[in-house]
């Protein structure tokens, strides 16, 4: 038996439960389905992001790293959908590679930020 399962599993069903959420609260003002390729965007990217990163989940800088980029991410989403393409009905589909992409990128940022900052921490502590 795989030794992450456990772990797969509560994080795909955290990802469901978050997508309908913000599904629900988002369409309750009556613009059904304009913001399902945000939502389906976001979760692919930060659900690939926690797989692909998984070896770095007990890193606090991880952590820190990771909500920084859902908070980018999500105010990225809403400029994108509400303020530049307000009238955009994107199906979900076209959001996967997006997504995937923008995982890898931000799995290779979190890996440079934690080696630069954890050598200035080493640096500053050996001096």
């Amino acid at each position: 038996m795989n030794k992450h399962s456990l772990s797969d599993n509560v994080l795909s069903w955290i990802a469901v439960v978050f997508a309908l959420v913000a599904a629900i609260i988002l369409d309750e003002n009556g613009t059904t389905n304009k913001w399902h390729a945000a939502i389906i965007w976001t979760v692919v990217t930060f659900y690939t992001v926690l797989i692909l990163g998984r070896r770095k989940w007990k890193s606090w800088r991880f952590w820190v790293l990771y909500a920084f980029f859902v908070v980018a991410h999500t105010f990225t989403m809403w400029v994108l959908f509400a303020m530049l393409l307000p009238r955009l009905l994107l199906g979900i589909l076209y959001v996967f590679p997006p997504a995937f992409v923008e995982s890898i990128l931000i799995v290779g940022l979190i890996s440079k930020v934690e080696t630069k900052i954890g050598s200035i921490s080493f640096r500053r502590s050996s001096s």
